[in-house]
Formats: C-alpha cells, structure tokens, sequence
C-alpha cells in the first residue's frame, strides 16, 4: 500500500488531536476529583536529593503514584500548595498556575518512619528544577498527568512535509505491504562492528535486527567508538533517556567519556550525577569526533528544521522498534549514513489513537515504522543471532518468534538452582534455567486475582532469601494488576530496590535475573499478543515464570506462536498449584 504524504499527514493529525483530547479531558477534571476518587493527583513534600534521586513523602490517606509512573511534577504559588485551598479549580487551573515543573519518573515506594506517611524516589529530575528546589526541604509539591508529546508529533508533520529530498522520497514513498521476510544472519562474527561499517562504505541505510540479549547495545557502542576516533560527526536517537544512558555505561565509550567527548541533551539529576564526566548540550549539532545523544522527541526538532544536506556523518537510530514512520524520514535529514537497530518482534510504538481506527484506515505501516520497512526489505537487513543474556533452554523458547534463529552465549557458570528455597518453591526453577508455566485458579473477568496476588507474593519472598542479590521483575500487561501486585508484594515483602513490578510495556531492553510474568484471566488478546508475550518472557537471565489460569491453553485468543510457547512448556515444565493448601506448602 502506498501512503500520500496527504493521507500520512492526516494520521499525525488524527494521533495528535487524540492525544489532546485525552490530556483536555485530564486538564478540565476537577483536581479534587484526580486527587481523591482517580489517584492521578498527587500532593507530595520535598525531603531531598539523594545520590541524584528526588525523595517525596506522601501521605497514607491518599494513594501513591505507582512503581515506573512518569509525571508532571510542578511548583506553585503557597495558597495552592494545600489542596483544601483548590475548590473548584480543574488540574488545568493548577498547571497554568505552576512556576517552574519537570518531568520525573518514580523509581521505589517506602514505608516512611511515621506509618501515616510513605516516602518515594524519582528519577530524571531536570537540572533547572533541581536547583529551584534543592534547598527547600519541606515544599509542597504537585504531581499529575504528564504532557503527551505533542511536540513530536508536530516535527513528523513538518517532516513528512519534505517532498524535496530524494533520501527521504524513498523511505515514506514506497508501497509497504506485509512479507515473510528473511534477514541475512548476523553469527560467529568476531567484529559485528567493523562488518557493519564496512557494509556502510556500500549503502547509505542498514536494518539490524537485534532479539533479546543480542548486544545491540554494545555493538553501537563500538561503532561510535570507532567513528569518533576517525573524527566523524555522530548522532545517536532513541525513544527513551534510560536507552541513551545504557549506551554511555558501555565499556568501548570508558575512553571518550572520560575525554568529555560525549554529549546529552536534557541530562538529568541523576544522570549528572551518575555520570560525572557526560556532558549536556542543548542543540543537536554535529561536533567532529563527538557524539551527541538526544531522544526522538528533540531530535525530530532538529530534523524538521533541516532542509539542505545532513549534518551528521552517521546517525544510530536506538529502539528503532520505537519509532513512527516519519522518524525514519528525519533520521535521513540528519545522517548521511544510518544505521537502524531494533527488534520488529517486540513492541511497536504505542498511540492514542484506537485499534479499531488504526485497523479501519490501514495506519499500521506509517506506525509501525520499522515493521514496514523490514517487510518491504528495500534496504539491507541483518540480524543478530547470539544472545549473551538468555540459557540455551531459554534461546529455544524465545527462538519461536524469530525462526529458530538464536543461539545461546550465556555464561556457562550462572547459578540456575536456589537450595536456600523449601523444596516446594524450589522445584518452580528448571536446573537448566528458562520458562515455567504455573497453572493456578484464576477467577474470569478478574483483574486482582488473589491466587495469583499472593502466589506470586509468595515467590518473590523466596527469592529475596536467596544467598546472592537476584534482580527480580514482576510483569503484567494491566495497570490495574500493577498495582494490586505491588500493594500484595510491598505489604509481604517491604520494597527492595533489586524488585521491579511494572506492565510490560515499559520494560523494554530491560535485564533481569528472574521474571514472573501473571496473566489474568481475561483479555488473553492482550496479555498473550505475539510481540508482548516475548517481550515479557526474555527479560531473563535465569528464570521466567509464567502464572496463569489452568485452562489458558484452550483459549481460542492466543496467537499461534505463543500456543506453540504454551503448549510445549506445559509438556516440557509445568505445575498445577491448587490455591490454598499449596500456596500453605511454599510458605513453609
């Protein structure tokens, strides 16, 4: 199918006036009513910065914003800073009011020493924020709704706008349809880095398809290393900050970091202080032998403004997975050579705008970007065939969603039995590592489901005695059983900050130890699509734990490679645990 720029442009127009009205709706509610009835609303006291963390204390009668949550954290004048002082005003009332914000990210939740209160830390405090704050222990402040990134969608709508420039003609020109398409394999290569540049020296744009654990991140890494060394300009996007920081902690860039030759835009509290030697830029402009580091949003900016020739040598389009359509046409702005790497089999970019719509008006392709171009295989296309996260058992499994195609290079010494555990809780772990299907009662229709709820509780307490530090992640697909999980865990276990419980969606390229992915019994389309059930299930290293219903496998919603999954997983690891008096066996 062929898109008009007309028809591509109507599509930002329909995903940006969804987003503003879905932020309207939240703008012109009654702030009491967000604050007391949705939990939307947050009043919370300044205590400190700590190691670049923000911390918060909140107050029990209310709820807390959960584990994960992005927020529109913000000051304003005193009299508004209690909220019996608010009557009628709206939440927009009290943002047009604020005097300085930032955009913050709740890291972990804690009981405070007086039990009507809990405390809270945040990440990617703005700079500028922070110095508005940092010696003013006891300031109330505000937390809401965040802003939908409207900005973005506005820069993809000027971009697509560029019907001049031939490199990015051939991007969003082409007639995308769906193919079985084959990349060329990406294995035993001793330097994946020099063979993808070399490749460059041949084409101006290169796919890499990296599945979980490939080291997508160190690869590129290396690349820039090696381009800054030859004093090219480099430019490296991505959706996410936390992506752009992962790179800067590989150890090929320990050199250019130090020689201050790494630049980011919007760096953080957190990020600064982590970080020493990273330094901030506010302009996305090329600097010979440096590398520059700005997320899709800033980026998009720069490339709409951007009409002659690119000025960067190379750009490194990161979660390319992530990323609309018309970014790809900004990339090309930017960069003389490209290089786009992302994994077409986890998620795709999350819009406003319904399934139903996007389905009715065939809108898959222009956001599905990477999908689409993978698909119509214009443009070389490698993948990645090694990962050095996931067990030989667990390469077999998630294997299924890439056509067998993945290979094993863990470490060969990693612990994968836990003989701390009572025997009941122990047996849940295969000695080889890899999935477990827990089969358990789960109540249809029922989002917070107490089997499920406290057997999972139940797990994680075991694993948090075990005689070495495990990352655990505990993953679901629905907000609200996100946060039943985390209330049922904090109050068995306390929080631990080596214990992340967050929906799918906002763990891509996230690492663990052992994750338990629940699964209510209900909406199976949601929670066992192909491209959500692998990203919730290759997150770890050693063990992933599956807790669903009994009857899951005769669910007609399932996607077929997630059957295949299921069905051979029951066969190979699976347990029935019967409610109460097994849940009493594993407590003991």
């Amino acid at each position: 199918m062929r898109y008009t720029r007309q028809e591509h442009w109507r599509f930002l127009e329909e995903e940006l006036r969804a987003q503003t009205e879905a932020y309207k709706q939240k703008l012109d509610t009654p702030a009491q009513f967000l604050l007391k009835d949705r939990e939307e609303l947050f009043v919370a006291q300044f205590l400190k910065f700590h190691e670049g963390e923000m911390i918060l204390k909140f107050s029990n009668k209310r709820g807390l914003p959960r584990q994960g949550e992005y927020l529109y954290c913000f000051t304003v004048a005193k009299d508004l800073r209690d909220y019996r002082n608010w009557k009628n005003r709206t939440y927009g009332d009290l943002v047009k009011a604020k005097t300085n914000y930032s955009e913050i990210v709740c890291i972990w939740q804690a009981p405070s020493n007086d039990k009507e209160f809990s405390i809270a830390g945040f990440r990617g405090v703005d700079l500028e924020f922070s110095s508005h704050i940092q010696d003013a222990e006891g300031m109330i402040l505000l937390l809401g709704p965040n802003k939908p990134p409207f900005e973005y969608i506005v820069n993809l709508q000027k971009i697509i706008q560029n019907e001049t420039n031939e490199s990015v003609n051939k991007i969003l020109d082409q007639d995308f349809h769906n193919s079985d398409w084959t990349p060329s394999l990406l294995g035993n290569k001793k330097n994946i880095a020099d063979f993808v540049l070399t490749q460059l020296a041949l084409q101006d744009t290169l796919i890499i398809q990296g599945p979980p654990g490939t080291g997508k991140t160190y690869m590129i890494a290396e690349i820039c290393e090696k381009l800054c060394q030859q004093e090219k300009t480099v430019l490296i996007t991505a959706l996410t900050n936390r992506a752009l920081i992962e790179i800067v902690e590989k150890p090929a860039l320990k050199n250019l970091l130090e020689e201050h030759r790494i630049f980011k835009t919007k760096l953080s509290v957190d990020e600064a202080k982590i970080h020493i030697d990273l330094q901030q830029t506010k302009d996305v402009s090329p600097q010979p032998g440096k590398l520059i580091l700005s997320t899709f949003y800033i980026t998009s900016g720069q490339a709409a403004q951007t009409n002659s020739q690119p000025p960067f040598d190379y750009v490194i389009v990161d979660e390319a997975s992530q990323a609309l359509l018309g970014m790809f046409g900004g990339s090309k702005l930017l960069g003389k050579k490209n290089i786009w790497i992302g994994d077409t089999r986890q998620l795709p970019p999350v819009v406003v705008l319904s399934d139903d719509k996007v389905n009715r008006k065939n809108y898959g392709a222009l956001i599905d970007g990477l999908k689409a171009l993978s698909d119509n295989a214009s443009l070389p296309i490698f993948q990645l065939t090694e990962s050095h996260r996931l067990t030989d058992r667990s390469a077999n499994y998630t294997g299924i969603f890439y056509k067998d195609n993945l290979k094993s290079r863990a470490k060969r010494d990693t612990r994968l039995s836990f003989p701390e555990m009572n025997f009941e809780c122990g047996k849940l772990f295969n000695p080889n590592g890899g999935p477990t299907l827990i089969k358990t009662d789960l109540k249809v229709g029922d989002f917070k489901p107490q089997n499920a709820l406290k057997l999972t509780a139940d797990i994680v307490k075991h694993l948090l005695i075990v005689d070495e530090k495990l990352h655990i992640s505990v993953l679901t697909y629905f907000v609200e059983t996100t946060k039943a999980l985390q209330k049922a865990i904090f109050q068995t276990v306390g929080y631990h900050k080596n214990l992340l419980i967050e929906t799918v969606s906002r763990v891509q390229g996230l690492t663990t130890d052992v994750t338990i992915f629940v699964v209510p019994n209900s909406s199976y389309h949601r929670s066992l699509e192909n491209r959500l059930f692998n990203v919730a299930t290759s997150r770890s290293r050693r063990h992933t734990l599956i807790i669903a219903d009994k009857d899951v496998l005769t669910r007609s919603q399932v996607d077929n490679q997630v059957q295949k999954y299921l069905i051979r997983l029951n066969e190979d690891f699976s347990f029935y645990i019967n409610t109460d008096p097994e849940l009493k066996k594993i407590e003991q």
